[in-house]
């Protein structure tokens, strides 16, 4: 098992401000704009309105605090260091040039191309965000604090929601807290035993996505904590993840438990498992796992949208619709009625990526993938394949690791902690 050695990190700027973007990547906390392109059919749609969030300013300091650092940065700074600029010889790569153009050259035959350059906007920044996790995380103890002190942040705030129905407002708006109750228009509730039960939210911009946190962050702390507030931490995150009722989330939570603790503790693991499921079929909210109908309107709502993105490839097989288009798309290839709800991306990141970006940008996505898996397993890291595995389960069944500040700040920084080499033992 992987473990945190001796504290590697600097206290430079750098290092500083990528502390405080995992730090503040719960938050939402951000400025919303409304151009012609963000609304669909008249509508307002959240997911394309170009919005500058508080973790983007950040990655912003980032990016000049790491450019200023390089050879070609330090020649613009001071005009130094000539030698060594022409000596700075970036290698171009075939595959990469290749997949860029053709991204490029969908948006720009899409739909809405001004989305779509947003949405390229938004990839160079979290692949700048992966490659500085890659390039700088060879200690995780400063990530994984940055991680421990957000989740349980964020877990008090979902427990508070749960018991007050609704959100707790004062500071927290400027986190990105919503102003919400039960009774809100379009907002999360679950049916338990006839009655609706709030699914809390904390600073997130849905309770799915605060799961996905919850897991992540969870798993990370599982495998690298070694402090006396390891198992508190967990244990007020787990009870957060229940109170989300996110279904996809636990079960993915409790495999993890499970592989930690199987190898060494069978037994235990047994024990865990019987009265985890013990717990949850005495409990209240058993309805809610065991009872499921195909005929459910989330399922319903899901296979629509499959439909949708399928046919959106197929009418578009090479380049897709283009990047950050889906949306833009969707009027033409689903009923609507009137009500916002579908007027989301589907919620399946494999068929979101193949919609949009066609045979060429999925092709790079799955080799990406792929690649990822075998570093990983090279590396025997066992922490690595759960996180890669935990992030394609749970978009297999949702969209937010694409769409979302929030998920996507998340799927980048998996992606770079799977290709840097954090100690092991």
């Amino acid at each position: 098992m992987e473990k945190v050695g001796k504290e590697s990190w600097s206290s430079s700027p750098a290092s500083i401000l990528y502390f405080l973007i995992i730090l503040f990547l719960p938050t939402q906390f951000g400025k919303h704009f409304w151009p012609n392109f963000s609304f669909v059919s008249g509508l307002r749609v959240d997911y394309l309105s170009p919005t500058l969030y508080f973790t983007d300013i950040l990655i912003v300091f980032l990016f000049i605090s790491w450019f200023l650092s390089t050879p070609l940065g330090g020649f613009f700074l001071t005009g130094s260091n000539l030698k060594t600029l022409k000596k700075y010889k970036p290698k171009p790569s075939l595959l990469l040039s290749v997949v860029s153009i053709a991204l490029v050259l969908g948006v720009f035959l899409s739909k809405s191309p001004m989305a779509g350059i947003y949405g390229l906007v938004k990839i160079l920044e979290l692949c700048f965000f992966g490659f500085y996790t890659i390039k700088n995380t060879r200690n995780l103890k400063l990530v994984v604090w940055a991680l421990s002190i957000g989740l349980m942040f964020e877990s008090v705030i979902s427990i508070a929601q749960y018991f007050n129905h609704g959100s707790l407002g004062s500071v927290f708006y400027f986190l990105g807290e919503r102003a919400f109750n039960s009774q809100t228009p379009g907002i999360a509730n679950a049916s338990i035993n006839g009655s609706l039960i709030l699914r809390p939210y904390a600073t997130f911009s849905h309770p799915n996505v605060l799961a996905a946190y919850l897991v992540i962050s969870m798993t990370l702390i599982l495998f690298f904590l070694r402090d006396k507030l390891k198992y508190p931490t967990l244990f007020i995150g787990t009870v957060a993840l229940f109170l989300t009722l996110s279904r996809i989330a636990m079960i993915t939570w409790a495999v993890v438990v499970c592989l930690s603790l199987f190898k060494k503790r069978w037994r235990l693991t047994l024990v865990f498992f019987s009265v985890l499921g013990l717990g949850l079929y005495l409990s209240p909210f058993a309805a809610r796992f065991l009872n499921f109908s195909p005929m459910d309107e989330a399922f319903t709502q899901r296979i629509s949208l499959s439909k949708a993105a399928t046919e959106m490839f197929l009418k578009n097989p090479v380049l897709g619709v283009g990047v950050n288009n889906f949306l833009p798309n969707l009027p033409f290839y689903i009923k609507q009625t009137g009500n916002t709800f579908f007027l989301q991306p589907v919620h399946n990141i494999f068929l979101l990526v193949l919609s949009e970006t066609g045979i060429v940008g999925f092709g790079f996505f799955m080799w990406f993938l792929v690649k990822t898996y075998k570093r990983v397993l090279k590396k025997k890291s066992m922490f690595g394949l759960i996180l890669i595995s935990e992030v394609l389960f749970l978009g297999f069944f949702d969209h937010y690791f694409l769409t979302l500040q929030q998920g996507q700040l998340l799927f980048a920084l998996v992606l770079g902690l799977c290709w840097s080499a954090p100690e092991q033992s």
